[in-house]
């Protein structure tokens, strides 16, 4: 089973992988340069293209996560997010949160998997932000590779903020062990902490958005970036095709007036914003 299953998994990233660089060579012919500086980090991607330096740090995030792969201890979890596509929580229940008690490794299932993990890591090296937002910490592995390439850049830090006070605990030591120091952990909600510390670090310069996946709320966090985003910014959505809600949001997001370019991978969408 475990051989058939592999296969089948091999079979559709050849799939996907000749269809995404047929739209990379359509990407390349555009009049934005940025659309081109787009087409060639994740081209670059596909093909594992990756310097000594940059392989050192991702070996090092991926050894971890074979760790936790391997980390069967148990923590309660706050879910102040939208759940599985079919559980349709109101606001009210997803402001309160949601209590589960889960495995480190079953967690992990939620962190971003290597290729998609290594995307954001190229965005970074590519666009050389200075102030990044991240909005869903989880262990810490999104975070240690988006951290890392601003390490290799030799410039920016990232605000990641995480609702569960255990999971905000975990990535802590996580992204210690690592020996990443660029990184602030905000616990608590999004909608309690979000403006504060967009005040408090403006202008933002680069922003992934992996959390609560409610049509709404992304929708809501978008319009609240807007005034505190410098031009020229990176917006990466993660899991836009998660949902009708989450494809609803990304079609009113790329199509506001400040977004300057939208491109759909399909798992995750980024954009380009113009004031």
């Amino acid at each position: 089973m475990k051989i058939i299953k592999s296969l089948v998994k091999n079979i559709l990233w050849k799939i996907w992988t000749n269809k995404t660089l047929k739209y990379l060579d359509s990407l390349e012919q555009e009049s934005n340069p940025k659309a081109k500086r787009l087409a060639i980090l994740l081209r670059q991607t596909i093909k594992e293209e990756f310097s000594k330096e940059e392989m050192q740090w991702i070996e090092k995030i991926e050894n971890l996560r074979a760790d936790i792969e391997k980390n069967t201890s148990k923590v309660n979890v706050i879910d102040y997010g939208a759940g599985n596509p079919q559980d349709n929580r109101t606001e009210s229940e997803m402001y309160n949160g949601t209590i589960n008690t889960s495995r480190v490794c079953d967690i992990n299932i939620a962190s971003k998997r290597p290729f998609w993990a290594k995307v954001l890591f190229k965005i970074i090296r590519e666009f050389k932000p200075q102030t990044a937002i991240e909005l869903g910490t989880c262990l810490g592995i999104s975070s240690a590779y988006q951290s890392s390439a601003m390490i290799l850049n030799n410039n920016g830090r990232l605000i990641t903020m995480e609702g569960s006070p255990e999971l905000v605990k975990i990535a802590e030591s996580h992204i210690k062990g690592l020996g990443i120091s660029n990184v602030e952990i905000i616990e608590g909600r999004f909608q309690d902490n979000l403006k504060r510390i967009l005040e408090e670090n403006k202008p933002i310069d680069y922003v992934f958005i992996d959390g609560h996946h409610d049509e709404k709320a992304t929708i809501d966090y978008y319009n609240l970036f807007i005034p505190y985003l410098k031009d020229g910014a990176v917006l990466v959505f993660d899991d836009i095709s998660w949902s009708k809600g989450m494809k609803n949001a990304w079609k009113i997001i790329q199509k506001d007036k400040n977004i300057q370019l939208a491109v759909n991978f399909k798992e995750i969408g980024i954009c380009i914003f113009h004031t």
